[in-house]
């Protein structure tokens, strides 16, 4: 099961914060954590990669989880600014 949680940014837009298969270090499987806005899908092309890896889900679940509110709109905004929206920086 994915781990999705909601937060609002600093503007009050609604956002989910998520992780998504990836390849980490060694070329093995692992997560990336991604933005979405609430309600968008991965198909809608309005994902904002982070530079984020987790060795797995089960990393990823936990970290997600745990991360205060405060910290996803950092990471959020960190993103954006570095421009990983619509691409996935690993790849």
């Amino acid at each position: 099961m994915e781990t999705m949680r909601e937060f609002q940014d600093a503007e009050g837009r609604q956002w989910v914060a998520s992780a998504t298969p990836t390849q980490v270090a060694h070329r093995k499987e692992g997560r990336l954590l991604v933005f979405r806005p609430a309600g968008a899908t991965a198909e809608d092309g309005n994902t904002v990669y982070t530079n984020v890896t987790f060795n797995g889900q089960t990393a990823a679940e936990n970290a997600i989880r745990t991360m205060s509110e405060k910290e996803l709109r950092r990471r959020l905004e960190l993103a954006a600014d570095a421009g990983g929206a619509r691409r996935d920086p690993l790849l």
